[in-house]
């Protein structure tokens, strides 16, 4: 997995997580609102940080970072 993330940021849009998870944004957003995808809020922005997404795939427990600037 890491060796696919390499070419993408550390913070990844809920795009970039659709494509790589092959999904739809609808389908990443909704798991970002049921807090099940660990993800900071930077004003409206979601980002999901590239190593929560790693483990989260990997089944890891993963605190919620869910942090609005304003």
């Amino acid at each position: 997995m890491e060796e696919l993330l390499k070419n993408y940021p550390a913070a990844l849009s809920i795009t970039d997580v659709a494509e790589i998870l092959n999904i739809t944004p609808a389908t990443v957003r909704r798991h970002v609102k049921q807090q099940d995808l660990p993800h900071i809020k930077i004003g409206r922005l979601v980002r999901i940080p590239k190593d929560s997404l790693i483990a989260y795939l990997h089944g890891d427990q993963v605190s919620h970072r869910t942090e609005e600037t304003p």
